[in-house]
């Protein structure tokens, strides 16, 4: 009954999360082949026997004569309370009973720890949450600060609009614009609100006026000879024609007596009008002596004052 021996690969087991394992080499010393069980039993005698929380697979082997078997033994604490829980480990002949073999086991104590205590749950940092605010709080208005901060405001007068803009813009300022009649060049600024060299919140906006051309006015030329009338619309850079019932279109036939008179203007004196603009103008002959105002006759009948006097 000697000759089935084992040896284990370690004396001990180490558990990891509850598990582990060992290898048990059996070796048939008989000269015939035997059938050989490895068996594991608690190392305690209990009521009711304790668990051994093993596993073996194919632990009936045939062991030829003088060969040797590798075995894997599993361990499984997993649910087990904490304690020792020591396992005998027996190699046998199938035709016989374990116990005949009791002088040869092996005992492996499997040591299940307690669990650890839960750990306190740790309190709601609010030292970092304030400390974190305050330093946030920091940074942005550093930043508000820099980005609105009081900047110079550029000059811009007399560039072009769209360089002004862009200068203004490159500068941290928002940009209004609007046009105003001017001698000035044309597309060019004329004014700006703050002016240069004042100082304004980033991010504000800066009006500037953008000039365009000057728009004549209509002269005035009620009841003025037509040569006047001429040099008049001349030097306000309108152009001067007739309706048509005008009566006459020049006093040179009759200087002295009755001199080619405007009696009508269309658009109204005072209205302006662009540049070489076509102003319709009626005419009478009249004595020189003329009521003043002299009424437009254009305004008190529209009618006459519609259309061009055809060449």
């Amino acid at each position: 009954m000697t000759t089935i021996t084992m040896t284990l690969s370690s004396p001990d087991v180490v558990l990891k999360d509850g598990k582990g394992s060992l290898t048990a080499s059996v070796t048939n010393g008989s000269p015939e082949a035997e059938r050989v069980v490895l068996g594991a039993f608690p190392g305690q005698v209990t009521n009711p026997p304790s668990k051994t929380y093993t596993d073996i697979p194919n632990p009936l082997r045939t062991i030829a004569a003088g060969a040797t078997e590798q075995y894997v033994v599993n361990f499984d604490t997993t649910g087990a309370t904490a304690g020792n829980y020591p396992v005998k480990l027996i190699a046998y002949s199938a035709d016989d009973a374990p116990e005949d073999y009791a002088d040869q086991a092996h005992v492996v104590t499997l040591k299940v720890p307690a669990a650890e205590a839960p750990k306190p749950p740790q309190p709601f940092p609010w030292l970092w949450v304030i400390i974190g605010g305050v330093v946030l709080l920091a940074i942005v208005g550093a930043i508000l600060f820099f980005i609105f901060k009081d900047a110079n405001v550029p000059d811009v007068k007399a560039k072009p609009e769209a360089e002004a803009v862009k200068i203004l813009t490159d500068a941290g300022f928002k940009v209004g614009s609007n046009q105003v009649e001017s001698a000035e060049t044309e597309g060019t600024v004329v004014k700006q609100t703050p002016n240069g060299g004042e100082t304004a919140g980033r991010g504000s906006t800066v009006n500037i006026e953008v000039a365009i051309p000057a728009r004549p006015t209509v002269p005035d030329v009620l009841g003025k000879r037509i040569e006047d009338a001429k040099t008049a619309f001349q030097a306000a850079k309108i152009q001067l024609d007739f309706t048509q019932g005008s009566q006459c279109f020049g006093s040179a036939f009759e200087p002295l007596f009755r001199p080619c008179v405007v009696v009508g203007v269309n658009p109204d004196v005072g209205t302006k009008v662009n540049v070489n603009a076509l102003v319709l103008v009626r005419t009478e002959p009249r004595s020189i002596i003329v009521l003043d105002p002299l009424p437009n006759i254009c305004k008190t009948n529209p009618q006459f004052c519609v259309q061009r006097l055809q060449p």
